[in-house]
């Protein structure tokens, strides 16, 4: 009898460790996943962001009507990203603001707040292409560089790195660059 109550219970620590390892493997699956997700969907984002950047520089380097095409398309787009955005990142704050529907309780999370300035950024260079946008693209470069680091700090991605992708690059003028590979060719 007591040699089966001591069977019964090593079955039942195997049992446990099993359900438990299952478990942590379906966490780590969930986790993986919606960081993928969340890559994916911040990738769009960067698109997006980098295209109004873009369009704001003074002179823009694309011709008016190409111009105007891919500020349409990223007016739109950085509306469906924020709105896609607030299903990874719920509001906060939620009974202190709006009080309509639970998904727009709250103030949006500050990471999705780039998004919103590309989109009004995009909707004034579409209505007023001849306003000089130099302080705007100033705006534009702050936020997604804003937007980068709440992605990376997000998703992981500065655990997950190696440490000579996280050596610091350099920045030089083109031209200078050219004439080193030249010398070095």
């Amino acid at each position: 009898m007591e040699n089966l109550l001591g069977w019964l219970g090593v079955a039942g620590s195997i049992v446990v460790t099993l359900v438990g390892v299952y478990f942590r493997y379906h966490r780590y699956q969930t986790e993986a996943r919606r960081s993928r997700d969340v890559a994916a969907w911040a990738d769009d984002a960067i698109d997006t962001l980098v295209t109004v950047e873009v369009c704001a520089k003074a002179p823009c380097p694309l011709p008016e009507d190409e111009r105007a095409k891919l500020l349409a398309k990223a007016y739109v787009s950085a509306s469906v990203l924020t709105e896609q955005g607030r299903l990874f990142f719920p509001n906060v704050d939620g009974d202190a603001y709006v009080k309509s529907g639970r998904t727009y309780q709250g103030r949006r999370p500050k990471l999705l707040d780039p998004l919103v300035v590309a989109h009004k950024a995009a909707r004034r260079m579409l209505e007023k292409p001849e306003e000089p946008t130099t302080d705007l693209l100033a705006l534009l470069v702050a936020q997604r560089k804003d937007f980068m680091s709440h992605v990376q700090v997000e998703i992981g991605r500065r655990r997950a790195n190696a440490k000579d992708s996280r050596l610091g690059g350099m920045t030089a003028d083109l031209d200078e660059m050219i004439a080193q590979a030249k010398s070095q060719a």
